[in-house]
């Protein structure tokens, strides 16, 4: 188990951040469930209380496209020709070492969510208009975090729709939990160790629909071999044992068939991790297969385009060089930005947008949040 020491501040200033400054920073996860008012969203309010899970259409997407708007900071990255970088979120809007990203639609607004490690606190983020609430602070977990890492979406329904928040735990084996997050922002504990891959959780991925993957929500971390590396889990929080492949940080499953339709591994080396460099694919009965690219250092976060402009390809991130990946299904490997302020405590910091346009990074050490899209 590794712990760090936290990293200072990066104060960037509010020129440039349109709609962006730090008086759009609200609490709420202070409130209890019972205090969040049921009235309409507006999307100019900084209340992040004012979400009625009834109110809201679950299952219509929002088909307006997503781009990066006004926002014009760049975060000083070299970005492959054809697209461009801009920061959309600061320090300045209180965010402190942001770790973990998810976009989630539904009752959750199409709002990015972030998982932020120095305030141990979760916090929302209107890509649009650069509004950022947090809407759960350190003390409204149901269990206090010590290091929280990651996050999903249970977009597919497999549960229940919610958010889910991996805590990798204290300096200590297995003692790692994964909280529920509902739509109005009241928090429970989905699990607690001991138990399969509860040993520092860095991945959580929810397995689709129509594949031979037992249904469920798959579990993993860089663990020391305290217990079953990974673990599937059921909606009632009970894990079996899945797979042994150690050293993974970053996890998720092809939706697109592209890359075989398998469960997707990213497993760093070095810093302490028991991987070897590669992004390496899992069978349904856990066991490793094709190495989708290797040579990666400390590559980490994994995701995979829904189509738009990044199409359906494979996107990693590595700490050890500071580069976005992108990795084609014949395994050529092409540098999409460089120049990323990473550390071997990020979980899944990246993310898309619904419909592809945009690719959402947390840039940890620099305490910011990036946008990147194709250039018009």
């Amino acid at each position: 188990m590794r712990l760090i020491s936290a990293f200072a501040l990066v104060f960037l200033t509010g020129v440039g951040l349109v709609a962006c400054d730090s008086s759009q920073t609200t609490d709420a996860g202070s409130r209890d469930a019972a205090a969040f008012d049921s009235g309409a969203r507006d999307a100019g309010t900084t209340d992040a209380g004012l979400i009625d899970a009834g109110s809201i259409d679950g299952g219509a997407p929002d088909a307006a496209p997503y781009h990066c708007g006004a926002f014009s900071v760049d975060p000083g990255w070299t970005v492959q020709p054809g697209f461009r970088a801009v920061t959309i979120a600061t320090s300045a809007n209180g965010l402190s070492q942001p770790v973990a990203l998810a976009f989630a639609g539904g009752v959750y607004n199409n709002l990015l969510f972030v998982v932020d490690q120095g305030n141990d606190s979760l916090f929302s983020l209107d890509v649009r208009t650069g509004i950022v609430n947090r809407v759960v602070t350190s003390t409204a977990w149901s269990l206090s975090p010590l290091v929280p890492t990651t996050i999903a979406w249970d977009e597919l329904g497999v549960f229940d729709g919610a958010l889910y928040v991996g805590d990798q735990g204290g300096d200590g084996d297995q003692d790692s939990r994964i909280y529920r997050v509902a739509p109005d922002y009241g928090t429970s504990t989905f699990t607690n160790a001991p138990g399969p891959g509860l040993d520092d959780v860095f991945g959580l991925a929810f397995v689709p629909t129509g594949t031979s993957y037992t249904s469920g929500l798959y579990v993993s971390g860089d663990t020391d071999g305290a217990g079953a590396d990974w673990g599937t889990f059921d909606s009632a929080g009970v894990g079996t044992p899945f797979s042994d492949v150690a050293g993974i940080e970053g996890i998720v499953f092809d939706r697109t068939g592209r890359y075989g339709g398998r469960l997707i591994a990213a497993r760093p080396l070095g810093g302490g991790y028991n991987g070897d460099g590669t992004i390496t694919a899992l069978l349904p009965t856990g066991t490793a297969t094709t190495v989708l690219a290797s040579g990666l250092g400390g590559v980490h976060a994994v995701v995979i385009g829904p189509g738009g402009a990044f199409e359906e390809d494979l996107y990693a991130a590595s700490w050890s060089s500071g580069q976005l990946l992108r990795v084609r299904p014949n395994g050529v490997v092409d540098v999409v930005a460089s120049g990323l302020s990473l550390t071997n405590y990020d979980g899944n910091i990246l993310a898309f947008s619904p419909d592809g346009q945009v690719l959402f990074v947390a840039d940890r050490a620099a305490s910011r949040v990036v946008c990147i899209e194709p250039v018009p």
